[in-house]
């Protein structure tokens, strides 16, 4: 049952604010929605406050809204949004806007889904890894959850890491506090299932349900020391941000945190 009158609807501007910012006209939207002519107009002026799900769906999908876009509208209009995984289409297109950040960051930097499954990277991160962009391990990281990686003993990444009680549990805590609000969803319980039968993940985050829940996932509090092949004993600060129009996938930088690593980054950079 629709709603009618409710002026200044928030739900009505932010929807109009996605139509002119994909430069589509109400009349465009409406017969691509299959709506009545003027409606779309009622919907964002809020002479109709809450147009039924499957309308919003059709307005959303004709205006291309990614998942972000989709998610806080239907939330302004009062619909409750689950957090599906990606779609193989979700991911191409993730891969394809994250392209050209990528390769202009000097330094290493990957994309990961809200699963952490590693979807693509840039130079910098095959020799970080200890690897050459075809070693079939590196493939073999490619599409698997990357938290994983770092606990599993047979997995490249786990020989790296220097300082396994600081690295661990931060990645833990970043972990826990990056999937809290997708906690309900079935897609994160096999993917905890499948981590706690990890000794070493089960050993970190045991230990982490006696903290105190932290206030944000502070990656970049501490510093991640690895042993890179070839490169000796590196060290990084890890940052991590979500992409704007699907807050699903985020972009993770390991920023050089001393000047070894500053200058090992810069001939990666040059040989790559």
């Amino acid at each position: 049952m629709e709603r009618h009158w409710a002026p200044g609807s928030p739900g009505g501007s932010r929807l109009r604010a996605l139509r002119e910012q994909a430069g589509r006209t109400q009349l465009w939207v409406e017969a691509e929605a299959e709506l009545g002519t003027g409606y779309l107009q009622r919907i964002e002026s809020g002479r109709v406050a809450q147009p039924e799900r499957a309308t919003l769906e059709r307005i959303l999908t004709a205006l291309g809204a990614r998942y972000s876009e989709r998610r806080e509208v239907m939330e302004l209009f009062g619909y409750a949004v689950a957090t599906p995984l990606p779609t193989e289409d979700d991911i191409a297109w993730a891969c394809a806007v994250a392209r050209r950040e990528l390769h202009e960051v000097p330094f290493p930097a990957y994309v990961i889904d809200c699963q952490t499954r590693l979807l693509a990277w840039n130079r910098y991160v095959p020799p970080l890894f200890g690897l050459s962009p075809r070693d079939p391990r590196l493939a073999g990281l490619a599409g698997r959850p990357l938290v994983a990686a770092w606990f599993a003993p047979a997995s490249p990444l786990a020989p790296l890491v220097a300082e396994p009680d600081a690295f661990l549990p931060a990645l833990i805590r970043a972990l826990r506090a990056e999937t809290e609000s997708v906690r309900g969803e079935p897609w994160y319980a096999a993917l905890l299932a499948d981590l706690l039968a990890l000794p070493r993940f089960r050993h970190y985050w045991d230990r982490a349900e006696r903290e105190q829940q932290p206030a944000s996932a502070a990656r970049a509090l501490v510093p991640v020391h690895l042993n890179v092949p070839g490169a000796g004993r590196l060290a990084f600060r890890l940052a991590s941000e979500h992409f704007t129009r699907d807050a699903r996938f985020r972009f993770v930088y390991y920023f050089p945190a001393n000047l070894a690593t500053m200058r090992q980054c810069a001939a990666w950079g040059e040989t790559a």
